[in-house]
């Protein structure tokens, strides 16, 4: 049983950004996961911010049925405020989906058990309502109780 980030692309001061936000945000809105395994990926994202995606399709990539895999890309010209909100809207979505609350599968989604259009425009889905809501209400509380450094090594930890 672990939680286990892996971040790729970026500077350090990035990673450090994902480590500290995916940490704080773990915290918050998934306190009892002790197994989750989230992949990071800083690039350029076109046309978003970023993106969450569920990647568990093993057995051991599930608690139950709750998924316990996920690949979360973030744009890596982002600045500061920007990049920290985006990871916790996507750490929403990783909640969301941990929670079987969003179930996305084969041209299907289904928010709460309820099934939704595929076609739903972005701001009318109520997966991306919370996920906005929620990333309003933790960005402050976060970047009051996180400490963010400069001084950080190649994997964005604090030396």
């Amino acid at each position: 049983m672990s939680i286990s980030v892996a971040v790729s692309g970026g500077n350090r001061f990035q990673k450090h950004i994902v480590n500290q936000t995916v940490n704080w945000c773990m915290g918050r809105l998934l306190p009892k996961v002790r197994r989750i395994y989230i992949d990071v990926r800083l690039k350029k994202v076109p046309d978003a911010d970023g993106y969450c995606e569920n990647m568990a399709q093993f057995e051991h990539e599930f608690v139950g049925s709750s998924p316990r895999s996920f690949r979360i890309e973030v744009d890596k010209r982002l600045h500061f405020i920007e990049m920290v909100s985006t990871i916790i809207h996507e750490m929403v979505h990783v909640k969301q989906y941990v929670f079987r609350e969003l179930h996305d599968q084969y041209s299907t989604v289904k928010w709460k058990s309820k099934q939704c259009p595929v076609d739903m425009e972005y701001d009318d889905q109520p997966w991306e309502k919370e996920a906005f809501r929620l990333q309003d209400r933790l960005l402050s509380p976060l970047l009051t109780e996180v400490e963010f450094s400069t001084d950080v090594d190649e994997h964005g930890f604090k030396k």
